[in-house]
Parts: structure tokens; C-alpha cells; sequence
């Protein structure tokens, strides 16, 4: 009797982490999926202003010639 009731609440227990290890798996795929968003958008910005200040310092260059 006190092994059926221990086997039942052991199986419980393996099920309920089973579902937090997916779930932590899918939270940090998707996370991952942000990031890489984030990361891209941010090298796009950064580009940009590298290559608006690069212009910016030619055109004052040629002013001063």
C-alpha cells in the first residue's frame, strides 16, 4: 500500500520535471531567437552611424581644401 502511494507521487514528481525541463528548453530557444534579433538590429544601428560619421568627416575634410 505505502509503495503504490510512494511510486504514484515518484511518477508525479518525474512528470512535473519533465514539463519544467521543456519548458525551460522552449523559454530559452525563444530567448535566444530575441537576442539574435536584438544583436542584428543593433550591428544594422551601429553600421549606420559609423558610416554617417565617416561621411560627415569626408565632407568637412573636402570643406577645408
Amino acid at each position: 500500500m505505502y509503495s503504490n502511494v510512494l511510486m504514484k507521487t515518484f511518477m508525479s514528481d518525474i512528470k512535473m520535471y519533465l514539463l519544467n525541463a521543456t519548458y525551460l528548453v522552449v523559454s530559452f530557444s525563444h530567448l535566444e531567437m530575441a537576442l539574435k534579433i536584438v544583436l542584428g538590429i543593433l550591428t544594422v544601428g551601429y553600421t549606420a552611424q559609423k558610416w554617417y560619421l565617416l561621411d560627415k568627416a569626408r565632407r568637412n575634410d573636402n570643406k577645408k581644401k
